[in-house]
């Protein structure tokens, strides 16, 4: 008896492989940067929330161009505050342009203007933070979902908290699966995904500013449905863990996410690969 292997069925398994393998490789990182950091190191569980709005639009179809615009505010409560919403972290307007033009890649730019607030119990500063961002996500399509990879470039301008001008780049890669669940008759909620995402991001600060590379280890799970061909909700966790720029303090994140997301040009199923839930300091 013969039995025939599909190439789909290798290259899903194979690629499924390389996302245990990545997941795995950077949760080994990160306790790796635990054992070598200094032992009066520290690590503080903060909850917080992200709430997100999202607008796409057609720019020219001719030229497979498309525009977004993203406003995000972040709550957070504090190492001895167990209200997600206790305080108010940053504020975020984040446009960006976007090209369609190849068969599995969307390419990416952006600006984000972020305003943080002080949070004197967690020991956040004040800071208008901006962003310029090149981005890229490769779509790979699944007989009933999607993988896809991440890969973004950015550099933060901003004052920090002694008023020192700064410049630093960031590197940030993520891979994450869709799971396009059943469709029953009559449903409520139409093209509906169950999806997480791994995302580890790096930062090369001046070492007066900061001594480490590794900034930010994220995971996320979301489930997501379209309410209309035009209006898509999304609701899920999140969780993280970033190094303060001290080299001393892990903080841990954890809370509840929620976006909505209109496009111009009705969609069948919206995926949120680019979502940018997430808090940062």
């Amino acid at each position: 008896m013969k039995i025939k292997i599909s190439s789909q069925s290798t290259g899903s398994k194979r690629t499924a492989s390389l996302i245990l393998a990545w997941t795995l490789s950077l949760f080994l990182y990160s306790f790796s940067l635990q054992a070598q950091s200094d032992p009066d190191y520290k690590l503080g569980f903060i909850p917080a929330s992200i709430g997100e709005v999202d607008v796409a639009f057609p720019i020219k179809d001719k030229w497979n161009l498309s525009g977004q615009m993203d406003i995000q505010v972040v709550t957070q409560g504090a190492y001895t505050n167990s209200n997600p919403y206790a305080y108010v972290q940053r504020f975020v307007m984040r446009p960006w342009l976007i090209y369609s033009g190849f068969k599995h890649m969307k390419l990416y730019v952006g600006y984000a203007r972020n305003k943080k607030y002080e949070i004197e119990e967690a020991g956040n500063p004040e800071i208008l933070e901006r962003r310029l961002i090149i981005m890229g996500t490769y779509m790979q399509t699944m007989r009933r979902g999607s993988i896809f990879q991440q890969f973004r470039f950015e550099t933060k301008f901003f004052d920090d908290k002694d008023g020192i001008a700064r410049t630093i780049p960031r590197l940030r890669g993520r891979v994450g699966v869709n799971h396009f669940l059943p469709q029953g008759d009559n449903p409520i909620f139409r093209s509906h995904n169950l999806s997480y995402y791994t995302e580890i991001m790096f930062k090369f600060p001046d070492k007066d500013y900061a001594k480490n590379r590794f900034d930010i280890l994220r995971q996320s799970i979301y489930y997501s449905a379209s309410l209309t061909q035009n209006l898509t909700v999304l609701t899920g966790i999140i969780a993280q863990m970033q190094l303060r720029t001290s080299g001393s303090q892990f903080d841990v994140y954890y809370g509840p996410t929620i976006a909505l997301k209109w496009n111009f040009t009705p969609k069948h199923r919206e995926t949120f690969d680019m979502v940018n839930s997430g808090t940062e300091l």
